[in-house]
Formats: structure tokens, sequence, C-alpha cells
């Protein structure tokens, strides 16, 4: 086995040509046999639940046999994060979040959102990447300086033409970073 790299997919469907499903092809390919790109489905995808996607995130860090790259992507990502600021950086190698929606604190929305003041120091982060295509149609590219700014130990990177799914442009900044924080 290679690298663990743990995907944490977006909200709706998943099936074959879904959702981050192609996504998830593109970066095994690109990474290649060294990585082992996990892809597990989260509780109800098409109805998605902070506390359901939390608890199984959980369940898998548990799991792991060594410390996780997770990549969240869009609803992932910010599933992901905000698990990182609840329960803490146990497990995880480093964070790469791709389309991620930064949420507010109001209505639904307000079970995704970052509890406030987090993070209250760079310690509680582990080494972070911030993903997000300028042509994304589906989440405003105003939410990654969104996240750079509340998350400034995190290295934030614009991209083109990789829509919303990143399902095709380039993935090769997202590929060494994942690299980055596997080998490191």
């Amino acid at each position: 086995m290679g690298h663990p790299v743990l995907l944490v997919h977006s909200g709706g469907p998943q099936g074959a040509g879904q959702g981050s499903a192609p996504f998830v092809a593109r970066l095994r390919q690109e990474l290649g046999a060294g990585y082992e790109v996990l892809f597990p489905m989260m509780p109800d995808p098409e109805e998605p639940s902070y506390a359901r996607w939390s608890e199984r995130l959980d369940q898998l860090l548990a799991d792991a046999e060594e410390d996780v790259v997770i990549v969240g992507h869009s609803l992932g990502g910010s599933v992901a994060l905000k698990h990182l600021a609840e329960a803490g950086g146990a497990g995880i190698a480093g964070l790469v979040l791709v389309a991620a929606p930064y949420w507010g604190d109001q209505g639904w929305a307000a079970q995704w959102a970052l509890p406030e003041g987090w993070p209250t120091s760079s310690s509680e982060l582990p080494p972070t990447f911030l993903f997000h295509s300028r042509d994304d149609e589906d989440v405003a590219f105003g939410d990654l300086e969104r996240y750079a700014e509340r998350l400034p130990g995190a290295t934030a990177r614009p991209l083109d033409g990789n829509g919303h799914l990143f399902d095709r442009g380039d993935l090769s900044e997202i590929v060494v970073a994942i690299r980055r924080l596997a080998e490191a």
C-alpha cells in the first residue's frame, strides 16, 4: 500500500461519473501507485448532515493505520475543516481543501460553519493547502480568500479551468501538495 489519502467527497450524488468521483479517478491516476486514494461514501450524500459526516470521518481516522492526508472536495472540505476544529488533528498528516464553500452561521448553513474564533493559534492547523478554481460555477471564488484570511497558516492557490468538480483542467499543483504532505 502507498501513502493514504482520504478524500471526503462533495454533497449530492456520488455514483460513477457523478460528484467527486471523476476528481478521485484523476487523482488516483496522477498520484500513481505510491498513493492509496480512499473514497469512502459519507452518510446520505444527497441529504448531508454535519453530525453524521463528522462521526463517519472520526471512524475513518480511528481505523487508519497511519496519519492520512485529507482531501476535502466542496462540502467535504467544509466538513474536514470543521471536524479538525472540533476534534483536533490526531491522525491527520495534512489537509487539502478543494472548492470548499465558506459557510455563515445562520439557518441551515450554521451546521457547516467553523466554530467562532477558531483557530486561536497556528498550532491548531496541520499543514494546509486551499485550492479553488476561478471558473467554479457552484461555490463563489471569493470563498478561497475568506478561508485564506481565517487560516493565515494555510497556503492558498487560485487555479484556472477546473470548474467546481475538478473533472477537467490541471491538477498538478494539487498533486504536488498531496505528495509534499504525505512525504513530510
